[in-house]
């Protein structure tokens, strides 16, 4: 679609109106679409790179029925800490988009892959009268070794002369995930003994309350309170753990054990506020806990600076992330240790602090569009991993054009 001209687009948006209402409506709505298409390159220096790929369409099929459609293609290279400690020599990972490990008496903390994945959502939202909006969801994800599909519904609705907005929000999703052949390694076993099951599924179902409020003519406030609740396979089945001794030389390796249910919970808070001047500054802070001891608070501002020209503004954004270490979290099993029921040395389960910088650019095109363009730097410090640090550089580019633009 990146390489396809405005009006071959609107073509085919008008076509597939016509599908869906007849010719009649499509003549009134088949005009009144936005697309939006961009750009998005994630760099970690000697580690990951991924190029993402998005296009969506969206925009009224009828009085009181909107539509969206998206398309992702992801391509994901480059190399990612296994969990075994750095320089060991028992065995080596062939990838985690590879068939898992080989013995051979050499190894590396780092495991190549290479993958791809395509994923596609759908959202109707229909008005119910003045005050009620509902939006139903659908996605699909696929990849080499995972596979998703989910489905969502959310109502808003209006009150006090629609300075509040209250909502709730259910959804739920099945995945499947495994070693790029099929299999997912038994948990807790010795690599070296290479016991494999079949593929492990997890079902994942989701609530969501939240309210809207407007504070005054300039000011938002918005609060969400999320429950998750996973059923089912939640291991990495290439993440392995090091038996090893207090220099890191290692004995031994394991894959990997999570509990095979987990709770999560999350407080959301956000307000913004209009200057004056046009400016708005914003900010956000958000608490997370889940039941298999992991605590994070995440901060974010941003502050739009309105430039010369219609619509055109930078938008400079800071965010800052901390997060304590799971229950069974493990840098490495002492030589003397006996094998826990669940044990993991994901970094990502571990405590953590991540900072991002960044800014962001907007600015109309013409009459046809907007274009934009955003960059930023992410850093993440571990307080005990086989890594102490990590850096990425992402850059992104979109461009929404429509009819609301002519």
């Amino acid at each position: 679609m990146a390489a396809t001209d405005q009006r071959n687009i609107r073509g085919m948006l008008a076509l597939a109106t016509t599908g869906l209402l007849g010719q009649a409506a499509a003549q009134d709505f088949a005009n009144d679409w936005t697309v939006n298409l961009a750009y998005l390159n994630y760099f970690e220096p000697d580690r990951v790179n991924v190029q993402s790929f998005y296009g969506k369409a969206s925009g009224q099929i009828s009085d009181d029925a909107h539509i969206s459609v998206g398309v992702v293609l992801d391509t994901m290279t480059g190399a990612t800490p296994s969990g075994a400690v750095e320089g060991s020599n028992v065995v080596a990972n062939t990838g985690t988009s590879g068939g898992g490990f080989e013995v051979d008496g050499t190894s590396s903390s780092l495991a190549d892959f290479d993958d791809t994945r395509l994923a596609v959502d759908l959202d109707w939202e229909h008005t119910y009268g003045r005050f009620v909006r509902v939006n139903y969801g659908a996605y699909a994800s696929v990849e080499g070794d995972f596979a998703a599909l989910g489905a969502s519904v959310k109502g808003n609705v209006d009150l006090n002369n629609r300075n509040t907005t209250l909502a709730l929000g259910l959804g739920a999703e099945g995945d499947q995930s495994s070693q790029r052949d099929g299999r997912t390694p038994e948990p807790m076993s010795n690599v070296t003994d290479q016991s494999f099951y079949g593929e492990g599924r997890r079902n994942t179902y989701d609530v969501l309350l939240g309210v809207t409020q407007v504070l005054g003519r300039r000011t938002i406030a918005q609060v969400n309170l999320t429950y998750t609740h996973s059923l089912g396979y939640h291991n990495d089945p290439y993440k392995v753990f090091s038996r090893a001794d207090e220099d890191d030389v290692e004995a031994e390796r394991y894959y990997e054990n999570r509990p095979d249910e987990r709770i999560r919970g999350a407080l959301y808070t956000s307000l913004r506020h209009q200057l004056t001047d046009g400016d708005i500054i914003g900010g956000s802070l958000r608490y997370y806990q889940d039941d298999w001891g992991v605590e994070a608070v995440t901060g974010e501002l941003s502050y739009r600076l309105h430039i010369a020209g219609r619509g055109s503004y930078v938008e400079p954004f800071g965010r800052a992330h901390y997060q304590t270490e799971a229950d069974f979290y493990l840098r490495t099993l002492g030589m003397d240790e006996e094998l826990p029921e669940y044990a993991s040395a994901d970094a990502r389960l571990g405590e953590l602090q991540a900072y991002t910088g960044g800014l962001k650019f907007s600015q109309p095109v013409l009459d046809w569009g907007t274009l934009q363009i955003r960059g930023s730097y992410y850093y993440q410090r571990f307080e005990d991993a086989n890594y102490d640090d990590n850096q990425a550089f992402i850059a992104q580019l979109g461009f929404e054009f429509g009819s609301r633009y002519r």
